[in-house]
């Protein structure tokens, strides 16, 4: 165990969202040993994350050109299990539910300028378990558009939750938006957002992620792959079937940031696309 948190470390300091290279991809499912779990609760799973301020040099972009989606490098244009994907009847199975474990907890917010995106960042206590399997909250961020499409359908915008196991591996839960009423925690994280490539630690504000999924948690699942470079094929995907309102102000307002942010939809490839019975 201690020489794979190590060649964890090695690999995602100061890379958002990459993966260990030990993690290997599965075909249709991605093995996660619990036995480890425990032990590795509290290693620091911020890792695989940049921390604080940065310097805007965005080395990819969602536009037609060089550096645009269909010229993105590696297993983004050779693999199979790419996401996002458009998500069209899935077989009903027997599966773990996502059990939720969020607290409230500070606000922590970063403007994500080399990834296109506002995030909120949660310190290592805040995970999530799929049967005995734990997960860590590591961020959650937005995208306008959403990523998945139901049904050729891709929502006004998304919040994808991530997480991530003491195993290297991925769990993304994407939760759809419509436009309705004023969000309360959305209205208190716009007005709190900093300055592109700036993070603003708020002391005493405090938003709790709970809030920011639906009360009917029924959700779609598939494996897939992170939606930036470098796509690694190491994530479980849960669409969320419901959304969360926000107003058309709340929309508009986070568009002005950052807009037409989603991957282009990817083959299914003949991958298996589940709900709970």
């Amino acid at each position: 165990m201690p020489q794979r948190l190590g060649l964890v470390r090695a690999l995602l300091v100061g890379v958002c969202l990459s993966i260990v290279v030990n993690a290997a991809p599965a075909a249709a499912q991605i093995a996660e040993p619990a036995d480890h779990a425990q032990h590795a609760m509290h290693e620091h799973h911020h890792l695989h994350m940049f921390l604080g301020e940065e310097k805007c040099a965005p080395t990819y972009t969602y536009d037609d050109g060089p550096l645009g989606p269909s010229h993105w490098a590696g297993v983004c244009s050779t693999g199979q299990m790419q996401a996002p994907i458009d998500i069209r009847g899935a077989e009903k199975l027997r599966i773990n539910d996502l059990v939720f474990k969020y607290q409230p907890v500070d606000l922590d917010i970063l403007n994500d300028c080399n990834r296109y995106r506002i995030l909120l960042k949660f310190p290592d206590n805040y995970w999530l378990t799929v049967g005995k399997k734990p997960y860590f909250l590591t961020e959650l961020h937005f995208r306008v558009p959403g990523e998945n499409a139901i049904n050729g359908k891709r929502p006004r915008m998304s919040v994808q939750f991530v997480h991530f196991s003491p195993e290297g591996v991925f769990l993304i839960i994407e939760v759809p938006v419509v436009a309705g009423k004023e969000n309360p925690v959305i209205k208190t994280i716009w007005e709190n957002i900093p300055d592109p490539g700036k993070e603003n630690k708020v002391a005493g504000v405090k938003v709790n992620p709970n809030d920011l999924l639906p009360a009917n948690r029924s959700f779609y699942r598939y494996p897939g792959s992170l939606t930036i470079p470098i796509c690694n094929e190491v994530v479980h995907w849960y669409v969320m079937q419901n959304p969360i309102e926000m107003s058309e102000a709340q929309i508009a307002e986070y568009s002005r940031h950052y807009n037409n942010v989603a991957r282009p939809l990817q083959p299914l490839h003949d991958r298996p696309i589940s709900t709970r019975e």
